[in-house]
């Protein structure tokens, strides 16, 4: 996959999720400008709404109505005994309120996990692009 973020990505604690459709993820890494997931294959519903939730019941934040784009999704075969299929998608954060561009700012703020791309130390946040 090309490289297409300029947002700092941060790595979260683990019981943080994201809810679209039928689908419910495991988020990987976010920033400011969206997120990668992964979550047991199922199939994309082209009829679901452009929209996801995301839910971080550790820190208390939920998160709804979140304008998205799915930029790339890839399916990874089943390396377990009960051959399960991962999707692993990347998505856009589109049309956030005010209100929830601080949500996904405290969010990161708060459950940052690991050294994420961001330099030593450093807890500024910048937006860009996905």
């Amino acid at each position: 996959m090309i490289e297409r973020r300029t947002s700092q990505r941060f790595k979260l604690n683990e019981d943080n999720f994201v809810i679209h459709a039928r689908n419910v993820g495991k988020i990987e890494d976010i920033s400011l400008g969206g997120l990668c997931c992964t979550c047991i294959n199922v199939d994309l519903d082209p009829a679901a709404e452009n929209k996801i939730e995301i839910r971080c019941p550790h820190a208390r934040i939920h998160l709804a109505n979140i304008g998205m784009q799915i930029r790339e999704t890839t399916v990874t075969g089943g390396a377990s005994i009960f051959n399960v299929f991962t999707r692993r998608c990347h998505i856009k954060f589109q049309g956030l309120t005010g209100d929830q561009l601080q949500l996904v700012h405290s969010l990161i703020m708060h459950n940052v996990t690991g050294k994420g791309d961001y330099p030593a130390g450093t807890r500024e946040l910048r937006a860009g692009n996905i």
